[in-house]
């Protein structure tokens, strides 16, 4: 060993003294057990005469430092060591034992009895002078501390019924059903309730004056639901519109109520990406896009892409559509909101919009109507019995007279459709052409229909019409032979020949429109950018539709 290294021991032993000293540590320390002679339990203080062994300095401070820290219940961080539990549990007073002599606290007023609760503490000990357990009574309430050497478990006696106790509701019958049905075309009110397994309570239902006024708006695509347990009816609900619904429940005196309510039925976004591989109805159904959203697919794509030829393997779809959904069940679909169909490397966008005018339609992204602004045919399937012609001899005048339309031979009764969206101009008699209407389109255009037999339900002057949608039909009032249309198309109030005049691909939307519609498209313009990114990569977006 070198000199140094032996100098600093020496210093080492130096350093204990100096501590020993300075603190004036005792000699003597109460180890904490019973000795067998009392003097042994205190020893003198150790004169500078006679001062203890090295060693013993250091026992004393291991000693003292482990005193110390016998505080702190480091047995219990030790394998195989015992360490004491306590556990405290309310009991009624009833069958509280008497207090014990270990330890007393002082009694509460306010406490009262309640149901048994026991709680564990780990790793604490108890202080008392016999290994038994302590008590303490409360004022009628006991509180045991027990000791043990294994892990205590918590229990709590709850009710059984917590969430009738707690808060207030309750429990749900979990063996209740629902069942959905949407009321189609030519549904019966008694067809619509054998559906949903309630065919039996129709006429207690239409007993209620009430009940049955609200019964009569369940029309076509009305969703209804009934919620029923062993056959009787819980809950009933329908909506013509998913806006409002009529809720009819059990008034618990063998009759029905009901009443018109909000948010019943909750509308949410959803979206969809898939290539077609199989056919669009089959690859839609894969990723659970509805029947009917594939339809108007179809119907807003079918002026640039001829179905029947055109599609081909490869072709990508993206939709978004909203969903309808009633007590968390998905019961059906409605509007498309914006798709995107990749045909052949071209790109086909739409956004659904409704305008100032309040007709709703499909515009491409840039502000133009996805559908041609006119069909060539207001009546369907109709034969054409006279052509436009400026020179020809007029059969009922016997004389040369320009006819300045198309006449469309077909039975009375027969509906006429409205060959573009417009406002009417005319709804009257005029003449020889009868009952007759006219429309006025944007940019210049109007169309005729007279010889009319009676003119649409409801419909007035200065109403807007939609491209589609009926407006009267057929007839043979004023100057015809027989039941037929005559039908007229001027630009600028000059007639041209409707079959082969040259139509407009669409009609723009006017300055104050466009305004509108861009600001309310930037939202479906964006999720369309980001599912054709999605749908290039081939990502699956499909798992989260919701919206």
């Amino acid at each position: 060993m070198s000199s140094r290294t032996k100098e600093s021991s020496v210093n080492n032993n130096k350093n204990w003294d100096d501590v020993l000293a300075r603190y004036d540590i005792q000699n003597q320390v109460d180890l904490g057990f019973d000795s067998p002679h009392d003097d042994a339990a205190e020893i003198a203080d150790t004169t500078p005469e006679k001062q203890p062994p090295r060693w013993a300095g250091r026992a004393i401070i291991l000693v003292g430092c482990a005193t110390a820290l016998g505080n702190i219940p480091l047995q219990s961080f030790l394998p195989n060591t015992q360490s004491n539990h306590f556990e405290i549990s309310v009991n009624d007073a009833s069958s509280a034992p008497t207090p014990s002599t270990v330890a007393e606290i002082a009694t509460a007023k306010d406490v009262k009895p309640g149901p048994t609760l026991q709680l564990a503490s780990i790793a604490k000990p108890v202080v008392a002078s016999s290994p038994t357990a302590a008590e303490a009574v409360i004022n009628n309430t006991d509180i045991q501390v027990a000791d043990y050497n294994d892990e205590a478990v918590l229990e709590l006696t709850l009710p059984k019924r917590a969430l009738e106790t707690y808060t207030g509701h309750e429990l749900i019958n979990t063996e209740s059903t629902w069942h959905t049905y949407t009321v189609k075309r030519y549904d019966s009110l008694h067809n619509t309730f054998s559906k949903i397994k309630q065919a039996s309570i129709l006429n207690d239902l239409r007993s209620n004056e009430e009940i049955k006024e609200a019964l009569k708006d369940m029309k076509m695509d009305t969703i209804v639901r009934a919620k029923s347990h062993d056959g009787k009816l819980e809950q009933l609900a329908f909506t013509p519109d998913n806006k409002k619904s009529f809720v009819i429940e059990p008034d618990g005196q063998g009759g029905y109520t009901g009443q018109w309510q909000s948010k019943v039925f909750e509308v949410r976004q959803a979206r969809a990406t898939f290539s077609v591989k199989n056919g669009l109805f089959l690859d839609g159904k894969r990723v659970e896009v509805p029947s009917n959203i594939i339809r108007q697919v179809v119907s807003v794509f079918d002026w640039d892409i001829d179905f029947s030829h055109d599609v081909r393997v490869g072709d990508q779809v993206t939709v978004v559509y909203e969903n309808i959904y009633h007590d968390g069940d998905l019961v059906g679909s409605q509007n498309l909101l914006a798709a995107e169909f990749i045909n052949k490397g071209k790109i086909h966008r739409t956004i659904r919009h409704t305008t100032a005018r309040g007709l709703t339609d499909f515009f491409t992204p840039e502000g133009r109507e996805m559908k041609r602004a006119f069909i060539r045919t207001p009546v369907a399937h109709a034969r054409v019995s006279s052509h436009f012609n400026p020179g020809r001899f007029h059969p009922v005048l016997h004389k040369i007279r320009a006819h300045k339309g198309t006449d469309f031979a077909a039975r009375r009764g027969t509906p006429v459709m409205a060959t573009g969206d417009g406002v009417v101009q005319l709804k009257g008699r005029k003449g020889g052409y009868g009952n007759t209407i006219i429309l006025k389109h944007r940019e210049g255009y109007t169309t005729l229909y007279s010889h009319l037999s009676k003119y649409k339900k409801d419909l007035k002057q200065g109403q807007v019409v939609a491209q589609g949608e009926i407006i009267g039909y057929v007839g043979s009032t004023g100057l015809a032979t027989g039941p037929h249309l005559h039908y007229e198309f001027r630009k600028n109030n000059i007639p041209a020949d409707p079959l082969t005049v040259e139509l407009p691909n669409s009609m723009s939307l006017t300055k104050k429109e466009l305004v509108k519609f861009r600001a309310d498209a930037i939202n479906m313009k964006l999720q369309l950018n980001v599912l054709h990114r999605f749908a290039m990569e081939n990502f699956d977006i499909n798992s989260a539709t919701g919206g």
